[in-house]
């Protein structure tokens, strides 16, 4: 365990401005790290694939640019002394930013290329297989594999670049960028409605035919809001089924109501063929969020990737 003592004799010198000033101490900082984590003068030259008397002489002038003894060397063994100690506290994460930094620099430079896996909500998936879609053609090296699915999904785990999501975020360690609002709510054809009538309140649903996507969190369990007020209903299933699709087809042909994205159904309501229900109970949209495992070391395709949904994303009404 060190402490700021080694730092302090290192401060009661002269002040160093005057003698570091070229690249030359920040290489043999670099120099003096690997000798200290490896712990060997040779280690340290094979990893640098330097000469073993170039770390030796960088070790010297960096000692002496410090006024200070840094290692302790024998024949056998190399050792940190009490500011060596300190002093490479201070540089490793200095060190590490330095060639972050640079991987950065080179990653944007670099053609975007090779794998990008992505995944999104079902209700999202025309509106983001339409913008990657457009990626693929700006870089024809990018190989892209999409997956839909409103299950949760683990990025780190299943080995996704990025995932598009509604809600709060439960993994604090990925990294979020907020998009639009996703509303959702309940919709039910024309030819339905006529023919059984409206729910007026939620506990309606108990006498209706319901038609429930099980790739939802909501499964048979849909949830209502008014004002503070929440309440969960569980609905009459008619039919149930993994495919949104099938349930959008499914209310189109009168069969039923159904939870459907609001984006999702937003043509059909257009044009007439689905009615919004119980729309004064509509729980809020959710926030729709860009999600990815680290900021740090993204890969080019993942990082113009990420660029190109942060530009074109806009959630549709």
């Amino acid at each position: 365990m060190c402490d700021d003592r080694g730092m302090d004799n290192l401060r009661t010198r002269r002040p160093l401005v005057a003698h570091w000033d070229s690249l030359a101490e920040l290489e043999a900082v670099r120099v003096f790290a690997a000798v200290a984590e490896l712990k060997s003068f040779r280690g340290a030259a094979v990893t640098l694939r330097l000469p073993r008397s170039t770390v030796s002489r960088r070790l010297a002038t960096l000692e002496a640019a410090l006024e200070t003894r840094l290692l302790q060397r024998t024949t056998r063994s190399v050792s940190l002394t009490e500011a060596g100690e300190a002093f490479l506290t201070r540089v490793r994460p200095a060190l590490a930013a330095i060639a972050d930094a640079g991987r950065t620099v080179l990653d944007a430079r670099a053609e975007p290329r090779g794998l990008l896996r992505v995944t999104a909500t079902v209700s999202m998936a025309e509106h983001v297989g339409g913008i990657l879609l457009e990626l693929v053609d700006r870089y024809p090296q990018i190989r892209l594999e999409l997956d839909f699915t409103d299950r949760h999904v683990d990025l780190v785990a299943e080995g996704y670049d990025i995932a598009l999501r509604g809600g709060a975020l439960a993994d604090s360690s990925l990294i979020a960028r907020p998009l639009g609002q996703g509303p959702s709510g309940y919709f039910a054809s024309p030819a339905y409605l006529k023919r059984r009538g409206a729910p007026k309140v939620p506990r309606d649903l108990a006498t209706h035919d319901c038609l429930v996507f099980s790739g939802s969190s909501r499964g048979e369990r849909w949830r209502f809001q008014r004002g503070k007020r929440t309440e969960e209903v569980t609905v009459r299933k008619r039919m149930v089924t993994n495919a949104l699709s099938v349930v959008r087809l499914a209310t189109l042909a009168g069969h039923g109501i159904a939870w459907i994205p609001a984006a999702y159904a937003s043509t059909d309501v257009a044009r007439g063929k689905l009615v919004p229900v119980l729309a004064s109970h509509w729980p809020p949209p959710l926030q729709m969020q860009l999600v990815y495992p680290s900021a740090r070391h993204l890969a080019p395709q993942v990082r113009v990737a990420i660029e190109l949904l942060l530009a074109r994303f806009e959630m549709p009404s």
